[in-house]
């Protein structure tokens, strides 16, 4: 049974990793962002659930396969707590649930955004790789660095169309915040207007 949830798993993150490279290299095939209900907003959804569900079910089923739950597991557990409230900050950034179905794009400076132009993929980092951590499993931290990977991946594909589409505002944004973590805000050696604070 873990197999075959490895397997349905890898293979969904195989192709999100395949088609937001794509994405990334040739925008005139590109699957993301979706804009509209589509065949190709089914596929990108159809993707995130054949990577989730086995996700979910490889920790139910997997816990414990590479070491017994204890200490290690208390520690994935921080870091899941941690990525889920970034997670949950960024999400209250946005307007509606088209955002977070990419049906609509804004440009988000604020809260979380001030510090990174993608607080979900750190969010993401910690949530999944938490979870896998706290179970155990070397089956669902496998899966996990894969999606976690295709998080990493999404920017290079989103980014160009936030570009094209709020072409000066974006610029500027970008100008003054890192891609994952702006670590001299984070530290405080950056004043929030310094246009050349980006590490």
């Amino acid at each position: 049974m873990s197999t075959t949830l490895l397997g349905i798993g890898v293979a969904a993150a195989g192709a999100q990793l395949g088609l937001t490279g794509l994405a990334a290299v040739d925008p005139d095939h590109r699957p993301w962002p979706p804009d509209e209900v589509s065949g190709r907003f089914g596929l990108y959804w159809l993707l995130v659930m054949g990577m989730a569900m086995p996700f979910f079910a490889l920790l139910a089923t997997t816990a414990g396969s590479l070491y017994p739950v204890g200490v290690a597991s208390a520690a994935g557990g921080a870091a899941f707590l941690a990525g889920a409230a970034v997670n949950v900050l960024a999400a209250d950034e946005f307007e509606g649930p088209e955002e977070i179905l990419g049906l609509e794009w804004r440009v988000h400076t604020e809260g979380l955004f001030s510090f990174s132009r993608n607080p979900a993929v750190l969010g993401h980092v910690g949530a999944l790789l938490g979870l896998a951590v706290a179970a155990g499993s070397w089956q669902a931290l496998l899966l996990g660095t894969l999606v976690v990977g295709w998080f990493a991946l999404k920017p290079h594909a989103e980014e160009p169309v936030l570009a094209e589409r709020h072409a000066e505002e974006y610029a500027r944004y970008r100008s003054r915040v890192a891609r994952y973590l702006d670590v001299d805000r984070v530290l405080g050696r950056c004043p929030p207007a310094a246009a050349d604070c980006q590490n």
